[in-house]
């Protein structure tokens, strides 16, 4: 998340700008102090009050192009999206979408925060893990049932790691079972799966 922002330039309008001219500049919202409630499908009740807790948050980026949160709200609600599934790492950008929605007038959607996939050492998986990407696997021919049966028992959406269908969980699917807790991808996991074939 970063420090918050201190509010160097949340006074500033735009027809001030002429003093940075020449000078690229991102565009922030100046959060409220209203306090948003969430009752995440996964994470439970929350509540945060943005300026506050988070502060306000760029919109724009120095480039002229909308900053994610802008972006996933425009795009969220031209779709019709209506239910929010993400890494529980970006449950405090809900609340501020939460503000934009508000601004805007718009519904928020229903949101649901699942815990990450972390390496041994409790971090988010990435590179530093070794090579885990999915077209390793592919490219060894390992089948995608193989590695759906892997992350559905993760998810205690399954009693063990059988290989399954993705189509074959939505029957069953069901938010309330899924853990509150990261999964923890062991080092040996990911040689286990190259193995099998």
């Amino acid at each position: 998340e970063g420090p918050l922002y201190p509010g160097t330039c949340r006074q500033r309008m735009s027809a001030h700008a002429s003093d940075i001219l020449g000078e690229s500049f991102s565009w922030r919202f100046r959060a409220t102090s209203e306090a948003h409630a969430i009752d995440d499908l996964v994470a439970g009740h929350r509540t945060c009050r943005v300026a506050e807790e988070l502060g306000d948050f760029v919109i724009a980026k120095r480039d002229g192009f909308p900053a994610y949160q802008l972006a996933v709200v425009a795009d969220d609600h031209a779709m019709g999206v209506t239910e929010v599934l993400r890494g529980d790492d970006l449950l405090p950008s809900a609340f501020r979408q939460c503000e934009l929605y508000a601004f805007f007038g718009w519904q928020p959607p229903r949101f649901a925060h699942v815990p990450l996939v972390v390496g041994p050492d409790g971090r988010r998986l990435a590179k530093r893990h070794g090579d885990t990407r999915l077209s390793l696997l592919r490219e060894a021919g390992v089948p995608a049932e193989r590695l759906v049966g892997l992350l559905a028992w993760s998810c205690r959406l399954r009693p063990d790691a059988t290989p399954i269908a993705a189509a074959d969980l939505l029957d069953d699917f069901d938010l309330g079972r899924l853990p509150r807790e990261p999964f923890v991808f062991g080092e040996t996991m990911f040689d286990e799966l190259l193995k099998s074939m």
